[in-house]
């Protein structure tokens, strides 16, 4: 039981720690590129808490995500651009407008099964490229938006890297709140019945296809919320950055951290984006880097570092299995 009561307590100071270290990296850190690379970093947070709540939670494999990040930061730069909307407005309406498209989606693909819904996400990803592309006189087309402007609380402009981050941090915090809170609710137990066996929750008088798509609308809402404080963070929007290859990349965040684990989500967002980062020469092979961690993490732990039975959880296994050992070793000799 202590063994049990120490794991927890384990797990739950890691948010804290992190809330403590994020709070206190911009004070340490000045240059302007690194401060870009950790704000990037938080949007991704974002992104991949709400895909570990699609894929880790409730079992669907999602593989178009970056979409739902396009759509958002679509719509947040031109409804602010184009009819003057504040940006709180446009930044909430992203979320909305994402969700809803989430649900919509969630509405086509609620009774498909695990490879039929991978290839729909796949398709969807791909329609929404197109559209970016080809609606050009409402997106730009390949040129995409530029000079978004940036966020204007009324009380404060974000106008500074240090502001931003801060800004973004608490929205990663809301985020870790929310998802939270969803889980420990009926909703997440839902999610996570339907993960384990969806014919066997559905027998029980569970809505298996009503919660898919709550669930679907859910993390679509906290994508596009990712989506559009990237546009007006860079001030730039692109069809280029809401590829299939980008879902893969967003995919790999919450797979490394450790699926069914929100701090997974974010210890894997670090390593995918931080890591790489370290020289020029290292970003050049980080693509051959994240191939074969993920391969080698697979072949070792499918739950991933802080998943439930990942890395961490047969570290801590190994080391107690030592001790005891060790124990019963001595209680030999005595």
């Amino acid at each position: 039981m202590n063994q049990m009561g120490n794991k927890k307590s384990i797990k739950n100071m890691l948010p804290l720690i992190f809330v403590i270290a994020a709070v206190i990296l911009p004070i340490i850190v000045t240059n302007a590129y690194l401060m870009r690379v950790f704000i990037m970093m938080l949007c991704y947070m974002i992104i991949a808490m709400s895909i570990n709540l699609i894929v880790g939670f409730c079992g669907q494999l999602d593989f178009g995500r970056s979409a739902f990040v396009g759509l958002g930061a679509y719509f947040s730069a031109i409804v602010s651009m184009r009819l003057g909307v504040p940006f709180i407005i446009s930044f909430l309406g992203a979320g909305i407008f994402a969700g809803l498209v989430g649900a919509g989606l969630g509405l086509v693909c609620r009774k498909s099964t695990f490879d039929y819904l991978t290839l729909m996400t796949m398709g969807f990803n791909e329609i929404c490229r197109l559209i970016f592309i080809n609606c050009d006189k409402l997106t730009g087309g390949a040129l995409g938006i530029k000079k978004v402007p940036k966020p204007d609380l009324g009380f404060i402009v974000l106008d500074t890297p240090r502001k931003y981050y801060y800004f973004v941090l608490i929205f990663v915090v809301l985020t870790f709140v929310v998802m939270k809170n969803i889980i420990g609710s009926k909703y997440g137990r839902a999610f996570m019945a339907i993960r384990d066996d969806a014919t066997a929750t559905l027998y029980m008088g569970i809505d298996v296809a009503g919660y898919k798509v709550f669930n679907f609308a859910v993390a679509s809402v906290f994508s596009g919320l990712a989506g559009a404080l990237m546009a007006h963070y860079t001030g730039y929007v692109s069809p280029a950055s809401y590829t299939l290859d980008e879902s893969i990349l967003m995919l790999q965040m919450p797979i490394l951290g450790g699926l069914g684990s929100l701090p997974g989500s974010i210890v894997g967002t670090i390593i995918l984006q931080v890591l790489p980062e370290i020289s020029r020469t290292f970003y050049q092979y980080r693509l051959m880097f994240i191939g074969v961690l993920m391969v080698v993490l697979m072949g070792l732990a499918p739950n991933g570092l802080l998943g439930n039975g990942g890395i961490v959880d047969k570290i801590r296994f190994a080391i107690m299995k030592r001790q005891t050992k060790a124990k019963n070793s001595g209680k030999e000799m005595n």
